[in-house]
């Protein structure tokens, strides 16, 4: 069983993913077209017949939340659940470039300019780290670039 706090973590990071692959209007709203679009329902359908969540990588993987969720308790050295600019350059070694760092907290993927980012931000962050051939990825990345 998850503590609390860990399945709240786990709900945050599986809304995370539906969202950075389901929405692509980047409005924080899921329309009827980009559900349609996507793979979302027939993932949960899935769902209905695997036994084992991780059988089903999209979206609902636990060893996906917890692989996420470990990263960010990582360099979030202070567990307030907010990682500053010089926590996240800390991800990768840091391999991040500082320029896109900037980027990032200035609010060009985030909606607001802020000092730090939260949970859910991370998310999206890593995500796009990870697979950068992914469509969402590219636009996250166009965003800061631009």
């Amino acid at each position: 069983m998850m503590l609390p706090s860990f399945h709240a973590r786990y709900i945050e990071t599986v809304t995370g993913r539906i969202m950075y692959s389901v929405n692509r209007s980047w409005t924080g709203k899921i329309t009827m077209p980009e559900l349609r679009e996507s793979n979302f329902l027939k993932v949960l359908a899935t769902l209905e017949e695997e036994p084992d969540i991780n059988q089903v990588s999209d979206y609902f993987s636990y060893e996906h939340f917890y692989v996420i969720y470990c990263k960010f308790w990582e360099i979030d050295t202070d567990h307030d659940l907010t990682v500053s600019r010089e926590d996240i350059m800390k991800h990768a070694d840091g391999t991040v470039n500082p320029r896109a760092l900037e980027r990032l907290f200035q609010g060009t993927v985030t909606h607001q300019a802020t000092d730090t980012l939260t949970y859910f931000d991370f998310i999206r962050f890593l995500l796009a780290e990870e697979d950068k051939t992914h469509p969402t990825a590219i636009e996250y990345w166009f965003r800061i670039m631009d």
